[in-house]
């Protein structure tokens, strides 16, 4: 692969995995569970490790640690929240390997997600009660570079993780899911959304988990709303299946959102003025790959950390 940190006069572009977690449960031998890729992790941590590998070689230069589905809420809900911490130093432990394995110097990001379940509204929780279960995993998660947050579909729990992100002291972004309204399931508008976040000074505000053509179409709306954005999409035929509390085992991908063409709206939200890129469910190390390829000699890839200086 071409040197992607040279060439200074490239503007230069956070690159991210792609979709960690389901690559990892697509893997698995006959693992199906609320938990999707923590209970992979659990017994078969091999697998992990081996897509943090993929990623990693594919030109990701920030790697988020697979703990999406590890917050106190849901481990507690299949009874396994004692092993809350044990859960957290295995993800450490799976990508560090991995980066060791490749001798690559990346961004590890800790994963700052919805606390009950994805494409969920406002939960009915107070602010301090939230706040309180983001710093527990901002803590679990301190040994990491920089910290994501992602598939925000509620002002409540955005705002509660950017305050736990913020006392960690580091580089931190912010990512919202859109519906086919354009709206978080919430009902706030993005201009809400990103009105309710910027006073805690994120790094980036994103758009992720949505259906590219969504990030495509509302990439230049986010531009005008805040300096630093960015997007990473999901290649879902439909989630209504999780957001109703079905298993991700009922999803199916997208079979048209080939490398090529994800790539294609990616360049879109780099002309309109992304400065970070990824994937999210369903793009794969073969997406970030070709991503990384075809977009080399145009932009410079750098990590997460590095854009926000």
């Amino acid at each position: 692969m071409p040197d992607n940190n040279a060439g200074a006069d490239r503007r230069a572009v956070a690159l991210l995995d792609g979709g960690l977690g389901q690559e990892i449960y697509r893997r698995a031998r006959g693992v199906s569970s609320p938990l999707w890729s923590v209970a992979v992790m659990v017994e078969q941590p091999e697998i992990v490790t081996a897509v943090h590998s993929d990623f990693i070689r594919a030109g990701a230069r920030t790697l988020t640690l697979n703990t999406y589905a590890a917050t106190p809420t849901r481990l507690r809900k299949q009874g396994m929240h004692d092993q809350l911490a044990a859960i957290h130093q295995r993800a450490f432990q799976a990508l560090e390997r991995a980066i060791d394995a490749n001798g690559v110097q990346v961004d590890i990001a800790a994963c700052l997600p919805p606390l009950i379940a994805s494409y969920q509204g406002q939960p009915a929780r107070s602010f301090e009660d939230v706040v309180d279960e983001y710093v527990t995993l901002a803590e679990l998660q301190a040994g990491a570079d920089v910290v994501l947050i992602e598939t925000m579909t509620n002002t409540l729990e955005a705002r509660a993780a950017c305050a736990a992100a913020r006392e960690q002291g580091k580089p931190f972004g912010v990512s919202f899911r859109l519906e086919a309204n354009g709206r978080l399931k919430s009902g706030e508008t993005l201009a809400e959304a990103v009105a309710a976040v910027e006073g805690y000074s994120p790094a980036a505000i994103m758009l992720n988990c949505c259906e590219p053509e969504r990030v495509t179409d509302t990439m230049p709306e986010l531009v005008r709303l805040y300096p630093i954005v960015g997007g990473y999409a999901n290649a879902f035929e439909s989630v209504e299946a999780v957001a109703n509390g079905g298993l991700v085992d009922t999803l199916e991908a997208r079979a048209e959102v080939s490398p090529e063409s994800y790539a294609a709206q990616v360049r879109q939200w780099l002309a309109d003025g992304a400065s970070v890129v990824g994937g999210c469910c369903e793009i794969t190390p073969a997406h970030i790959q070709y991503l990384a390829d075809i977009l080399t000699d145009e932009f410079r890839f750098v990590r997460f950390s590095q854009l926000v200086r």
